[in-house]
């Protein structure tokens, strides 16, 4: 008789019995392998309904940790950066703090206080190319570029790759004062004598020239006494005429003004007295006669024509130079195709300076070499924010900016201001000095004052960069507890209790082994032994 073998009899006693000790022997191995690695199980499958759960939690702790990573690299720069500005804003502070002291001595220390000016410029320069781990952290979006040019290729100059020769910020501040001083160094004026008692001075006569560069004569002059006379004739160019009718008394004075390319004047005052040295500014002596006052009179307002040309006119053609020159840029601006400073000089076929013209890339070096985007969308166009250059993920929502740039306004007046210093600093002791350095004092002052008293300045991108270093730090202290609670929760559904699991293990051995032995004494069964 044929025999069906899943039907025929006891088979399915022993399908069972065998069905159990697999089961068993599979939980053995389970059990086996948790106490071993100390998971509850080697695949997601094998969590049962925590596997979702598991999933999202893994998924968490990747994007908190790639959060970390890139919030301690952000930390390193951020810190870096305000260790940075922090130095420049000190330099302007304390560049202004010497201005206002009068460098202690003006007449023993200006020599050395250019070189002070000059070294902390080249200190500030340096300090702008600060990196991290490889990357800029002043040249905006663009890390790889090293963001300012070196401090002796932005002084002196250079000469590119296709041999054009391009001027630094000395040969432009050279530039720019010749021009305005003119040959006789008295701000392109003419003086001369129509008679023994009288003396003229006349503006620059080329008509493309005067007003754009050197002194023109502004207002009317004033006179104290009755032997001094002053009048302004003629436009185009005008002629201030000084004469004397008589011999003055001391204290008898004459007053004009001198106006400047930026609209701003300054005023000789001519006085008489017994006597006066050779060199003064100010005072004329009162001769043995009215000729020989005016000949006096008439070397007064030389040396006064000259100490105005050489000090204030020549200390603001110094400070526009300045601001012009780090306005400069390679890349970006309004156009997408960098800045270009826009006081380059144009000079007639005589060389006598006639206007300005945009520098170019061959011919100016531009300092400043990072990324520099505007808003097109605005009128006028406006630098993009600095502070949102580099960005750092500092979770799923968040993001904390951490970007600057070097040539950041404030920043720029503060290397202007240094640099006024170094190059606009008298270096000699006579009666102009004092006038002078008061004009520096003002203008360089002025632009230092952009380190930490002008709002904005330096020291506000300072506090924004602090502010983004707080925010990384809160950012990193809260999903530092959020990794910890999703770690937790992960390992109470990954990880297998190993009390727990030994109990089960010993369990299911003893369950197996009894298992074994009741199989192996039934297997041992027959008819014959049951019956004897």
């Amino acid at each position: 008789m044929t025999t069906i073998s899943p039907f025929a009899a006891g088979s399915y006693v022993a399908n069972r019995n065998t069905s159990q000790l697999l089961t068993l022997k599979n939980q053995l191995n389970d059990l086996s392998n948790q106490l071993s690695s100390g998971k509850v199980s080697q695949t997601y499958g094998g969590l049962g309904t925590g596997r979702s759960t598991a999933l999202g939690a893994q998924a968490t702790l990747s994007a908190l940790n790639g959060y970390g990573a890139g919030i301690t690299a952000a930390q390193t720069r951020t810190n870096l950066a305000v260790t940075s500005l922090t130095q420049v804003a000190k330099l302007g502070t304390d560049a202004r703090t010497a201005l206002n002291n009068g460098l202690q001595s003006v007449a023993a220390n200006t020599t050395a206080g250019r070189s002070i000016a000059l070294a902390n410029l080249q200190t500030a320069l340096d300090t702008l190319n600060q990196s991290a781990a490889g990357s800029y952290l002043f040249g905006g979006r663009d890390t790889t570029t090293q963001p300012v040019l070196d401090a002796d290729t932005i002084l002196n100059g250079t000469t590119d790759s296709q041999g054009n020769k391009l001027a630094g910020l000395t040969a432009l501040i050279n530039e720019r004062v010749t021009a305005e001083l003119g040959a006789g160094g008295n701000g392109r004026l003419t003086q001369t004598s129509p008679s023994a008692t009288s003396v003229q001075v006349t503006e620059e006569g080329n008509a493309a020239t005067r007003g754009t560069f050197g002194f023109t004569l502004t207002g009317t002059p004033t006179t104290t006494g009755t032997a001094l006379n002053a009048s302004i004739t003629g436009t185009g160019p005008a002629s201030l005429n000084l004469s004397l009718s008589a011999q003055p008394t001391a204290g008898d004075s004459v007053s004009f003004a001198l106006k400047m390319p930026d609209g701003t004047s300054t005023t000789v005052t001519l006085t008489a007295a017994a006597s006066a040295d050779s060199s003064s500014t100010t005072s004329f002596a009162i001769g043995a006669s009215v000729n020989d006052t005016m000949k006096n009179l008439s070397a007064t307002l030389t040396n006064a024509l000259k100490g105005a040309a050489t000090g204030t006119l020549a200390v603001n053609a110094t400070a526009a130079v300045t601001q012009d020159f780090f306005t400069g840029s390679a890349k970006g601006g309004p156009s997408g195709a960098g800045i270009m400073p826009q006081q380059r000089i144009v000079y007639d076929a005589s060389k006598n300076p006639i206007s300005y013209t945009p520098a170019t890339a061959t011919n100016t070096v531009l300092w400043y070499q990072g990324e520099n985007s505007y808003d097109t969308s605005t009128n006028p166009p406006q630098p993009t924010s600095a502070l949102d250059t580099q960005s750092v993920q500092v979770s799923a929502t968040g993001k904390v900016g951490t970007g600057a740039r070097a040539n950041d306004p404030t920043v720029r007046n503060v290397l202007a201001g240094l640099a006024t210093m170094a190059f606009a600093l008298p270096t000699t002791s006579d009666a102009n000095t004092s006038a002078t350095y008061q004009t520096v004092v003002n203008k360089a002052g002025t632009l230092l004052s952009s380190s930490d008293q002008t709002n904005p300045s330096v020291q506000d991108t300072v506090t924004q960069l602090s502010i983004a270093s707080t925010r990384l730090s809160n950012a990193k202290t809260t999903n530092a507890a959020t990794q910890t609670t999703v770690q937790n929760t992960l390992d109470g559904i990954e990880q297998a209790p190993t009390e727990e699991v030994v109990a089960k293990l010993l369990d299911v051995q003893n369950r197996l082994q009894a298992s074994y032995s009741v199989t192996a004494s039934l297997s041992k069964l027959s008819l014959v032994n049951y019956i004897s």
